[in-house]
């Protein structure tokens, strides 16, 4: 019995139930924290002990290692290192591995459950964001939720992060925090941090039979659209190349 909730009339003068088994009826600080005092009737017995679950449980290193094997081994990373994936005159790829949980970026958290993204959500939210036609981003979104599939990383959660310098250069982070690997709970953190410096217009001027001229807004856009699928094209997911970043681009805009 909560009569102390100020969500209704509390215990002004009405009548306990005869099943109650807790009552919360007085609240007073200790140190500045307020307490609940509560009475018990003895209805309900309680927890006398618990019993430790049987997660299976997989250490931070060897979870890293399953997901670059999963990966195909396409980069060799340690804990609180950085490694550079690609280096082009437009775009750079670093890949950081870090034994805490790191800041989410920009973006909303998106969840990874069962192995798998919300495409709808993360759709959505370059839709809205950045002015991008929701159903031209099916390529993309779908490549994002086949890396995560590739990886086995089965329960964490995604963010994204942009910046801009005054070298007509952008930044996009995506921060991947690992929870469960291959369904099993990682001992302790780890986050995956990709991030990319991008050159638009350079960038654009790498991708074959592509001649856009793209406003201020398409440029913002382009970053983020690019930066997902230049990150497919890295670890070859779902059959990207550089000749299927053409496509994405003119999928987008035109």
């Amino acid at each position: 019995m909560a009569d102390m909730s100020y969500g209704w009339s509390g215990n002004l003068g009405f009548k306990m139930p005869k099943n109650w088994a807790f009552d919360q009826f007085v609240e007073y600080p200790i140190g500045g924290t307020p307490i609940d005092q509560v009475d018990a009737s003895g209805k309900d017995s309680g927890a006398k002990y618990f019993s430790p679950g049987t997660e299976n449980i997989i250490s931070v290193s060897d979870a890293l290692d399953n997901i670059r094997k999963n990966l195909g081994n396409k980069f060799a990373v340690d804990l609180n290192k950085t490694i550079t994936i690609s280096n082009g005159p437009a775009l750079k790829v670093t890949l950081t591995a870090t034994d805490s949980f790191s800041e989410v970026g920009s973006s909303p958290v998106f969840t990874i459950s069962n192995g798998k993204l919300n495409s709808a959500n993360i759709t959505n939210w370059l839709a809205n964001t950045y002015g991008l036609k929701p159903e031209k981003l099916g390529i993309v979104v779908n490549g994002a939720g086949t890396l995560v599939e590739s990886s086995k990383i089965t329960a964490g959660n995604i963010s994204v992060k942009v910046s801009a310098n005054s070298n007509d250069e952008y930044k996009l982070s995506f921060i991947c925090n690992v929870i469960k690997e291959e369904d099993k709970l990682l001992d302790n953190e780890l986050s995956l941090i990709i991030d990319m410096t991008i050159k638009p217009l350079p960038f654009i001027e790498t991708v074959p039979d592509v001649k856009l001229s793209l406003s201020a807004e398409q440029v913002k856009q382009i970053v983020v659209v690019m930066g997902v699928a230049a990150i497919l094209v890295v670890f070859s997911i779902a059959g990207f190349s550089i000749a299927s970043l053409g496509g994405i681009i003119s999928g987008v805009f035109v």
